[in-house]
């Protein structure tokens, strides 16, 4: 009807507009012809679904790239921030998130997997009463099979095991050795699905990014290390990750343990209480680290860890050494970066080089090299493999150590486990530790970046749309 509408009405042209006009409403008969023909192939049911599926990819975009319930755009503080470690800033970090101040024994240190791994199977042969395992990525190999056997060793020994695997980082762990060793007593949960459906879509995406290890509820583990082969060895080569892991005991421990408890709650319905889990971890003041835990997760209204994290580069005075896998501050961390920088702060941050995991990341994270750059941060980035160290350290007085990234998902998205430790002597080993790594990095150059090609920054361009989801 609309076709033969238009035909009368074009004949009322002239002649060389009728001919281009019949050309049109020849071309839009066809297309009302091939709709009136799908119309007639498919039922009214299956339009629907259609319709559904078009609705879903659509709540998919909003929901996964679009800054919603992300909070303010920057934050700001009221008032100068109190110098980073000193105890007006614990005072005020624990007061403004609403955290403790507590002591713990001293922390030990361990480089790479191979150092990590000794350590952690000696502490699973020693336990009497349980041990917790939670970490992000869990994947089958030659790490997964020494973690296992000393497992079911504790397990038919009568230590209660529990696992919490994430349903993505988990996604290749060896379900049949892990069934085994839940045939013998041990016990397995899996945090969050995969499934994509239309009720679990805002919830699904969040991860289970802690890296709680507790043994008997008196020793602890956390850092960047996770079950894969990526993690062993001693980061000599580009198949070996460089990274750090982190054994704590007293009060640390029972922090950690409780990250562990309040997911494993939320996903068996058993809620772990008594003494097996938290032993008396009373630390005497003369022999204790003073700081401040924060086991953070995602909520549109509360944003734990980009306060922590931001309060912490607020507070410096004399410099600021950072070290992340994944370096993609939002607005108010990198204005917080150069500000400190351009007032005089000596700035450095090491990252990744192409030897890592996520390519579009690291574009995303070059992105902002630029301004850094121009603001006197010193950027490194690592050569020898990929660095997967989660690192802050403030005017070596302030360390914060754990499991979370500089990114949008470690700050927002994610459930993460952090310390902030007040001391000199600890935030000087980890200093140390970070100078070693920087002899074996690359300086960006400023004059030298600026000159990078078109299609270099066109690639970082496209990558920072997705920093969201990173």
């Amino acid at each position: 009807m609309i076709a033969d509408e238009l035909i009368v009405f074009a004949g009322t042209m002239p002649a060389r507009k009728r001919t281009r006009q019949r050309a049109a409403i020849g071309v839009v008969r066809k297309a009302l012809d091939r709709v009136q023909a799908a119309l007639d192939r498919y039922h009214w049911w299956e339009f629907q679904f259609l319709a559904i599926g078009f609705v879903s990819t659509i709540a998919i975009v909003v929901v996964l790239l679009l800054p919603l319930g992300n909070g303010p755009l920057e934050i700001r503080a009221s008032d100068a921030v109190p110098p980073a470690g000193s105890p007006a800033f614990m005072s005020q970090l624990a007061n403004t998130l609403s955290l403790p101040v507590e002591q713990a024994p001293p922390i030990d240190t361990f480089n790479n997997g191979d150092a990590f791994l000794k350590a952690l199977l000696a502490d699973i042969d020693g336990a009497r009463l349980s041990i917790d395992f939670m970490v992000y990525i869990w994947k089958d190999g030659t790490f997964s099979d020494q973690v296992l056997a000393h497992l079911e060793q504790k397990q038919r020994a009568g230590v209660q095991v529990r696992i919490v695997l994430d349903a993505y980082g988990g996604l290749t762990a060896p379900s049949e050795k892990l069934s085994r060793l839940e045939a013998l007593g041990g016990k397995v949960a899996v945090f969050h699905s995969l499934m994509p459906l239309p009720w679990t879509m805002a919830r699904d995406h969040k991860r289970n990014h802690r890296r709680s290890i507790v043994i008997d509820g008196a020793i602890g583990y956390t850092g960047g290390i996770a079950v894969d082969d990526v993690w062993l060895g001693d980061a000599r080569n580009p198949s070996q990750w460089r990274d750090m892991m982190f054994r704590v005991r007293g009060s640390m421990a029972s922090h950690l343990q409780g990250a562990f408890s309040e997911l494993w709650v939320n996903t068996t319905g058993e809620l772990l209480v008594g003494p097996k889990f938290y032993p008396d971890t009373a630390t005497p003041a003369e022999t204790g680290m003073r700081y401040v835990p924060l086991a953070s997760a995602p909520s549109p209204d509360r944003f734990e860890m980009e306060n922590f994290l931001l309060l912490s580069l607020l507070g410096a005075r004399q410099r600021i050494v950072m070290v992340t896998p994944y370096f993609l501050p939002d607005d108010t961390m990198e204005q917080a970066l150069i500000g400190k920088a351009k007032a005089g702060v000596a700035v450095t941050i090491l990252v990744p080089n192409d030897l890592n995991d996520s390519h579009s990341v690291r574009a995303a994270s070059q992105y902002l090299y630029d301004d850094l750059l121009k603001a006197g941060v010193k950027i490194y980035e690592f050569q020898p493999t990929f660095i997967h160290t989660k690192l802050l350290v403030v005017d070596g007085t302030w360390s914060v150590i754990g499991s979370a990234n500089m990114d949008n998902r470690s700050r927002k998205l994610n459930d993460e486990v952090v310390f902030g430790i007040s001391g000199q002597a600890f935030a000087a080993g980890l200093e140390r530790t970070i100078a070693t790594d920087l002899k074996r990095s690359k300086r960006i150059d400023k004059s030298e970046w600026e000159r990078r090609g078109w299609w270099q920054r066109a690639g970082e361009i496209l990558a920072r749309l997705l920093v969201q989801q990173y």
